[in-house]
């Protein structure tokens, strides 16, 4: 199957939020230093994501992973996508706080899950069925952290 233009791009724009997911919550970790382990774990782990997602993207494109977009459409992520630049700017000029980090962070987290944006992707093999399990699992065992650690902050 032939990925089309618009796939491509809601696959382009899958692992763009979560390298921006990523840098928020860099952003946090500087701008909060008694939360900084948590916050920088985060980071990587969404980086992590970023790479896997591009990885599940190559795989779509060689025919080794299937992608059936859905109901998601290109316009909706770019509007996610802005908001979390949004979010990145506020962050670096210091106009969030630490508790409404830890809320962006379950909102973002819990609307990836959601919006199942990783069971768009059919796997064919046992590798994409793992990583794509690993996707899903590492974002809601963030939810859990990131719920965790706002009780505390509270």
């Amino acid at each position: 199957m032939k990925v089309k233009p618009y796939q491509e791009k809601i696959l382009y724009q899958y692992q763009t939020q979560e390298m921006l997911l990523s840098k928020l919550y860099s952003i946090f970790a500087q701008k909060f230093p008694e939360y900084r382990v948590f916050w920088e774990k985060l980071s990587l782990e969404e980086n992590k994501h970023a790479r896997l997602v591009e990885k599940l993207s190559q795989a779509v494109v060689k025919g080794l992973v299937t992608f059936d977009e859905g109901k998601i459409k290109t316009y909706a992520l770019e509007t996610f996508i802005k908001h979390l630049e949004t979010l990145i700017a506020k962050a670096e000029n210091g106009e969030i706080q630490a508790r409404t980090a830890f809320t962006l962070a379950v909102d973002y987290e819990t609307s990836l899950i959601e919006k199942n944006v990783f069971t768009h992707f059919g796997a064919l093999t046992e590798k994409s069925k793992s990583v794509m399990k690993i996707l899903i699992a590492e974002t809601q065992e963030h939810i859990e952290r990131v719920k965790v650690m706002q009780q505390k902050a509270e």
